[in-house]
């Protein structure tokens, strides 16, 4: 059991949450806002919190819901104990690969996505395809992108070498905030991008396990 499912906490830092409620607040943003990967709706609360009720753009959540008993009425009870209502978030239970298809085909767009789903370097990239969607001027954030989490890493260089148009605005603690300048000249993430991702997680993967070998080893 993740331990924000008992106390409700976001799972970012107070700092790295400052400054996402910051740039919110800050942006002038009123169109759709998306969170992939939600835990207990901790963040999610107070991202919808930074805005007045009267005035709150609409938030979509994509996360399967099963990271542990019951995750989605524990996020809804958690908005709610925060004075948001949860009726007023479109929650799409599934998987961030499965539902980009039938959101690109609606022609939705956003300009807010903040991704904090599977830290893998294939969930990672294949979350980041969610930027063809992001409106030119708006804000692409992603959590733990920091030497924990090299898989993260790796997603987040390769994409700014291949899409200049991106720029950084804060990076505070692993939380980085990128905004889109100008259109893409190609669609963010492809084929290639999702094919190299395999290699790259299992190989981190493989040199993790190493580490622990020769650890334990020393330790003995």
């Amino acid at each position: 059991m993740r331990a924000c499912a008992e106390t409700l906490e976001p799972e970012t830092s107070p700092e790295e949450l400052a400054a996402l409620t910051d740039l919110l607040k800050g942006a002038g943003l009123d169109g759709r806002h998306l969170e992939i990967g939600t835990a207990a709706g901790g963040t999610l609360r107070e991202l919808l919190a930074s805005y007045p009720a009267d005035r709150r753009p609409p938030f979509v959540v994509i996360d399967p819901m099963s990271y542990f008993p019951d995750q989605l009425g524990t996020v809804r009870r958690n908005l709610a104990e925060r004075g948001v209502d949860p009726d007023g978030v479109e929650f799409r239970v599934g998987f961030s690969q499965d539902e980009f298809p039938k959101a690109a085909a609606r022609g939705e767009r956003f300009q807010f996505v903040f991704i904090d789903g599977d830290h893998s370097a294939t969930g990672v990239m294949r979350d980041m395809m969610w930027a063809r969607l992001l409106e030119v001027g708006g804000y692409l954030c992603l959590h733990d992108v920091g030497p924990r989490s090299p898989d993260v890493l790796w997603v987040v260089a390769r994409f700014l070498r291949k899409y200049p148009n991106y720029e950084k605005v804060a990076h505070v603690g692993t939380m980085l905030a990128l905004r889109k300048r100008a259109p893409s000249a190609e669609p963010e993430i492809s084929g290639l991008d999702r094919l190299l991702a395999h290699p790259v997680k299992m190989g981190i993967k493989w040199r993790r396990s190493l580490r622990r070998r020769l650890g334990n080893r020393a330790a003995s």
